[in-house]
């Protein structure tokens, strides 16, 4: 029986859990002490079945379930919301990691991989920001949004360089997370609920390993080539 003064284990969704970054906020969420909801599409059971049994291999204490859901579809969304409150009790943050980047120059950018993008990296967001604010408010005791942003202004000591997915669908969605994140931020505020953004660089994913080797075809260079000068540029 907990008491009133037993210490309640903070619980942390994470989509897009089954591999890259998501895997890793995954693994670091356990590593301090958080119940983790690993969230990521039926495509993906086994990698997430993967991950779901080496975090509990650690013996970390951490309590683990997966969920197949798809971001970009709202009854899913609450539902993983009200699965993990009813196998781990509540929910404290929620990482809105989940998205895509197909590599499509604008010129040949087709409204249908337009509207793809922007329901899995927007309206993903927008649902999974939504479904958790909403059970943070009824929890009373605040939360922790997260999306993920990538800034491509960053100071740099040089332009990055131009490649097919510059001008097209990812980047203008990642501006409207940007968008998402600071009018949650204004509006959840005053009931504790913060909201942020990390905004990573060159990962070496399994997403940006096929993004290199998109551009790699489309421009006639050799593979790792583009990934190479951009993580130069990033370099301090």
């Amino acid at each position: 029986m907990i008491s009133a003064t037993t210490p309640v284990k903070k619980v942390a969704i994470v989509t897009g859990s089954a591999q890259g970054i998501g895997r890793a906020i995954a693994f670091r969420l356990a590593e301090d002490g958080y119940n983790i909801c690993l969230v990521d599409l039926p495509s993906s059971s086994k990698l997430l079945e993967e991950v779901t049994q080496e975090i509990t291999s650690k013996g970390h204490s951490t309590s683990v379930v997966a969920v197949h859901v798809d971001v970009s579809i709202e009854k899913e969304v609450y539902a993983m919301v009200d699965k993990t409150v009813q196998t781990l009790g509540r929910v404290d943050v929620m990482v809105a990691n989940a998205g895509i980047a197909p590599v499509t120059p604008f010129l040949e950018l087709s409204t249908d991989t337009l509207d793809k993008v922007y329901q899995v990296n927007v309206r993903g967001v927008f649902l999974c920001y939504q479904a958790a604010a909403k059970q943070m408010i009824q929890q009373g005791e605040g939360g922790r949004l997260i999306g993920e942003y990538k800034d491509r202004t960053p100071p740099l000591p040089s332009p990055l360089p131009p490649h097919p997915i510059a001008s097209a669908s990812p980047p203008t969605s990642k501006f409207a997370v940007r968008a998402i994140n600071q009018g949650a931020a204004v509006e959840l505020g005053k009931y504790g609920i913060t909201a942020n953004v990390y905004c990573p660089t060159v990962v070496e994913t399994e997403m940006w390993a096929k993004i290199d080797d998109e551009i790699s075809s489309l421009k006639g260079t050799q593979k790792g080539e583009y990934t190479e000068k951009v993580s130069g540029l990033y370099q301090v």
